[in-house]
């Protein structure tokens, strides 16, 4: 299982050799947070190598809003490669027993002519993008799939995956500007009561409060 802190680890990786059964997803909503440890940038980046060049800067933030807005955890290795948790240049171990093998490997691999990956930039929706998401949201609390702090939650994932009322859909961004907005939103949600309510029912129960 990699859930939270350790899905943005692994989303970090230069490399991952995974278990066949593997258990992957940002669940932070869950809590009442945003991911804030790079797993919203992360994911913005990967659905921006994925659907920007035909569809612009709109698509690939909705597409990892769906992700992590819903906390949607993986049943396999294979399905997180579909949702982008898993690259496809990622392993897949079908052998618990050869797991380690493998990733050592593939760690081996990468060790000939190995450099840093380049720094990306990319363009964030901005006022062009936020309007679109926040009706998919909206039209979940108003079919009842969404609850009222759900909305609190969506509405700063909103912010942070298309930059803001300040973005500006020409001029990209690099990693550091992405990873402080995310690191605002995941604070400012950590005051709310409604946050507070989830962590502390968490924590009581293991189960997450719907409020």
């Amino acid at each position: 299982m990699a859930f939270g802190g350790g899905c943005e680890i692994l989303l970090h990786c230069s490399a991952i050799q995974a278990h066949a059964e593997a258990s992957i997803g940002l669940v932070e909503t869950k809590i009442g947070v945003v991911p804030g440890w790079g797993g919203c940038k992360e994911m913005l980046i990967r659905q921006y190598a994925l659907t920007a060049a035909p569809h612009g800067p709109v698509a690939p933030a909705i597409a990892a809003f769906n992700l992590i807005a819903s906390a949607r955890v993986s049943g396999s290795a294979f399905e997180a490669r579909n949702l982008g948790l898993l690259r496809v240049t990622d392993g897949i171990t079908m052998n618990r027993d050869r797991l380690l093998a493998d990733a050592k490997r593939k760690a081996l691999d990468l060790v000939p002519g190995y450099s840093a990956p380049e720094r990306p930039k990319i363009a964030l929706a901005g006022l062009s993008g936020a309007p679109a998401i926040r009706n998919l949201l909206d039209s979940e609390v108003i079919a009842g799939r969404a609850t009222a702090h759900d909305r609190v939650v969506g509405i700063a994932l909103i912010d942070t995956l298309t930059g803001g009322v300040s973005a500006d859909p020409l001029k990209p961004v690099g990693e550091d500007e992405i990873t402080a907005m995310e690191k605002r939103a995941f604070i400012a949600l950590c005051g709310t009561p409604g946050t507070v309510a989830r962590v502390k029912h968490m924590l009581a129960t293991g189960k997450p409060l719907r409020n």
